[in-house]
């Protein structure tokens, strides 16, 4: 029982010895590694020291003869190595001794050089650190300066507001002046004093002519007042004039005043551009004063001709300044082309929205060129004394020609169609086609040319081939730009070209680049009703021929009927191809007599089993040029005006005939005298041939005569009948 408490009491004691003991072990090494610390510090401090005070040169002296003894004493080691005695290696241990006391002298030069190094660095970069804080105070002071000196430029450069202000002239100042604010006896004398005075005087009259301002805008707005009053009470009358003006209607058509009508017509003339302004007053006038069947309208949007009017960008100027925008554009897209060039890596994506914007910016350009003025000017022209079993409802047939404008191109274009008549017949529509109706209505003008040499160069920028022109504008339903349009509408050009108008067959008439308009209008709308009742005189015969409703059994061009006995098979259009590949009419081509705007027809006649093949030109200028017939005679082989002189002279007795003579007429004559002929022929060479099949039924004298044995084609009278004779 007494021993446990004593146990205990010498474990507790036991604990607190093992407890002071660790913490003396703790104590020890704490203390220890201070002492290390201060150690390994005071070593540094001391390096540092010593190497400030130590010469460098020296050191590196010191280092290079270490090194030499280390090489001399591994020289030893080496040679004592060889001697395997005990003094050899009691020699190599202390020369190993020598050695390490070298190393351990090479590792402290070594220290002391790192030492110096760093002692360099920092003394450099507190150096640099001093440079740039000196660098960036010179940079300050020199903004100063310079800052200084733009204020001080500016304090010289400074003007007063009152020098800008205009004052009265120093002689008017004195003489208008009050003294009390003049003061001559000071402001004389001293300028400064007298800029004073002058400035008063100028801040007094202001202050007068402000308050005369305020008079003068309190009367404005009165007088303001009573015109709005006086236009609200027109504005009220309006309605009224507007219904006084529906309520006279049936008075204006019963008086044939068609007093509303004019004044639209008068609002709708004002945006007209100039080309079509002259054309409609001069031939509304003209139609007004001497031809009551003419007449003149105006078609188109009215609305966007009031906006180009309104906006100020008319098309005369855009007209102008096209070139250069288009010029521009096509720059724009040669760049665009060249950087899709040089980008090729970008994917061909992108090179198709290149090309697609460039396709896109030509094709405006070009719908831009060819875009016509937004109003256009209607002229028809009815035929005079026509009358047609074809048409009863519409006696006076017409033409109605349509004029464009066309700005940038700066041309007049004309559109043709028919009014008031219906053609009926293939060979006869072919006659009133609208393509070819007034074609070389002067001599050589077949509207397929440019009229004005600029357009040229501006279908050359647009890669567009000149000879296109006529065809792009017929397109887009513009018509043709015939060179008398141009002349009557007023437009004139520099070009070699226009000389093509000079002769004016119809009348006698010679048009010549100075006429006026009054002069050219009624000579030009003279010879295209010419043509219109020329077109329809043939076009009566035609279809006539065609229908066969003209009697050709019978051959009365003397007044005395002499019956025929061939037969009209067909009559038919054909196109300049196959007029020329008949080869019949090599002549009248090589001479250019027969163009391809002229009109083909083929007439068959036959008489038992003899063809004759009749190929017919009809001039593009009838009546001024006479239908020309070519001869191609299938009996007893094949016969033309080349191999056989019968044929050619069967040619001059049908061509013989003039136009201008039998204009009504001409081609049922010229029919029948190939018809007769034909009969002839096969009356005077028929008996020659076994069997004969062709009988005499016609009176000639002698079947040959001469030489060329020439046979009676002409018909001569003889007293109450006729007969043939040769021509």
């Amino acid at each position: 029982m007494v021993s446990k408490p004593e146990s205990a009491d010498s474990s507790s004691d036991k604990k607190r010895r093992k407890t002071s003991n660790s913490n003396a072990v703790d104590n020890s090494s704490s203390n220890a590694k201070t002492l290390k610390e201060d150690v390994y510090m005071n070593t540094i401090a001391f390096e540092e020291q010593e190497a400030s005070k130590r010469s460098p040169i020296k050191d590196a002296n010191l280092f290079h003869a270490t090194c030499d003894e280390l090489r001399s004493i591994f020289a030893d080691i080496a040679k004592l190595k060889a001697d395997s005695s005990e003094d050899a290696k009691q020699k190599i241990a202390e020369k190993r001794i020598e050695g390490s006391l070298a190393f351990v002298l090479l590792k402290k030069l070594n220290r002391l050089d790192k030492v110096r190094i760093r002692e360099g660095r920092d003394a450099l970069h507190k150096e640099k650190l001093r440079v740039d804080s000196n660098r960036l105070q010179l940079q300050n002071l020199l903004y100063e300066a310079e800052h200084l000196k733009r204020e001080v430029q500016r304090c010289y450069m400074f003007k007063s507001q009152d020098e800008e202000i205009e004052l009265v002239p120093v002689e008017e100042f004195y003489e208008q002046a009050p003294e009390s604010v003049s003061r001559p006896e000071q402001t004389k004398a001293d300028e400064h004093a007298r800029r004073i005075a002058r400035l008063e005087w100028e801040l007094q009259q202001r202050k007068e002519l402000d308050a005369h301002l305020k008079e003068l805008l309190t009367l404005k707005q009165a007088v303001e007042k009573d015109i709005v009053g006086k236009t609200e009470r027109l504005d009220s009358l309006g309605p009224r004039l507007r219904d006084l003006l529906i309520a006279t209607r049936p008075l204006q058509e019963a008086l044939e005043m068609p007093i509303e009508k004019g004044w639209k017509t008068r609002k709708t003339v004002r945006l007209l551009p100039q080309p079509l302004y002259l054309l409609y007053a001069n031939v509304t006038a003209y139609g007004e004063a001497c031809d009551h069947l003419l007449t003149t309208s105006i078609h188109g949007d009215e609305e966007e001709a009031k906006q180009i009017a309104a906006s100020g960008n008319t098309y005369e100027s855009e007209a102008h300044c096209g070139r250069e925008s288009g010029s521009n554009s096509h720059d724009r897209v040669d760049s665009d082309n060249d950087e899709n060039d040089h980008d090729v890596d970008r994917g061909m994506k992108k090179r198709h929205h290149r090309g697609h914007m460039k396709t896109n910016l030509a094709e405006q350009r070009r719908e831009k060129l060819f875009k016509p003025h937004p109003l256009s000017v209607t002229i028809k022209i009815r035929a005079k004394d026509y009358s047609s079993s074809l048409s009863p409802d519409s006696p006076g047939p017409g033409l109605s020609l349509t004029f464009f404008y066309l700005p940038n191109m700066q041309v007049v274009t004309m559109n043709i169609a028919l009014v008031d008549f219906h053609s009926v017949g293939a060979a006869a529509s072919d006659v009133l086609s609208t393509d070819s109706v007034l074609n070389e209505l002067f001599c050589g003008d077949r509207g397929e040319e440019c009229p004005n040499p600029k357009i040229k160069y501006q279908l050359q920028d647009l890669s567009i081939d000149i000879n296109q022109l006529a065809r792009m504008l017929k397109e887009r339903n513009l018509g043709s730009p015939f060179l008398w349009v141009q002349k009557i509408c007023g437009l004139e050009y520099i070009s070699t070209a226009y000389t093509c108008v000079r002769g004016l067959d119809v009348g006698n008439d010679n048009l010549e680049t100075g006429d006026k308009l009054h002069e050219t209008i009624p000579s030009i709308i003279h010879s295209v009703r010419a043509r219109w009742e020329a077109r329809l005189k043939l076009y009566k015969q035609i279809h006539d021929l065609e229908s066969k409703m003209i009697d050709t059994s019978v051959n009365d061009e003397h007044g005395h009927p002499i019956r025929i006995s061939s037969t009209v098979l067909q009559w038919s259009s054909i196109s300049f191809e196959d007029y020329v590949s008949s080869g019949v009419a090599g002549m009248f081509l090589e001479d250019s007599i027969a163009t391809a705007s002229d009109l083909y027809f083929r007439a068959i006649v036959i008489r038992g089993s003899a063809k004759l093949e009749s190929y017919i030109c009809v001039p593009c200028r009838y009546p001024d040029a006479s239908p020309l017939w070519s001869f191609s005679l299938h009996w007893n082989g094949k016969h033309t005006s080349v191999s056989n002189s019968s044929v050619r002279e069967m040619e001059y007795w049908c061509n013989s005939l003039s136009a201008l003579e039998h204009s009504c007429d001409i081609l049922p004559k010229q029919l029948k005298r190939a018809m007769s002929c034909l009969d002839i022929y096969l009356e005077t060479e028929g008996p020659y041939y076994a069997p004969a099949e062709f009988t005499q039924d016609k009176s000639f004298l002698k079947p040959f005569r001469g030489r060329t044995r020439a046979q009676p084609f002409r018909i001569a009278p003889n007293g109450s009948s006729s007969l043939f004779t040769q021509i």
